[in-house]
């Protein structure tokens, strides 16, 4: 599965149970709303065993404080569809991780997070969580 809408785009990993999404500039209100509903969706067939989120924010800008309580609403949404861990590809990006981190502590979601330079070491990580 592959799908793109504005700034966003989503695909599965080959082999795993594992869902990356990454955002290039800014992103819209909307289009982290179509995210969540995606990500829902996409993972349906987890639910039962669980999976794993990749969110590379590498190249992402930071969000405005409407779209920060969206991607709060976001981690609230993994939890519930049973995701296990969320890796964040950073990068060098220094203020979009800080946000991560923030999202994910207000959400309260009792998901493990990870925050990673490459892709590589997010999947290294997540292959030892979600079997």
């Amino acid at each position: 599965m592959n799908q793109k809408h504005g700034a966003q785009t989503v695909e599965t990993i080959m082999g795993k149970k594992y869902i990356k999404s990454g955002a290039v500039g800014s992103t819209t209100l909307e289009e982290i709303q179509w995210l969540t509903k995606t990500l829902v969706n996409a993972s349906a067939a987890w639910k039962a065993t669980g999976w794993g989120y990749i969110s590379d924010i590498s190249k992402m800008s930071p969000v405005t404080p409407d779209i920060s309580a969206e991607l709060v609403n976001l981690h609230k949404a993994l939890e519930t569809s049973n995701c296990k861990a969320m890796a964040f590809v950073v990068g060098s990006s220094i203020f979009t991780d800080a946000q991560a981190k923030s999202h994910q502590k207000q959400s309260k979601a009792g998901i493990q997070e990870g925050h990673f330079k490459t892709e590589a070491e997010a999947i290294a990580w997540l292959d030892t969580i979600v079997k």
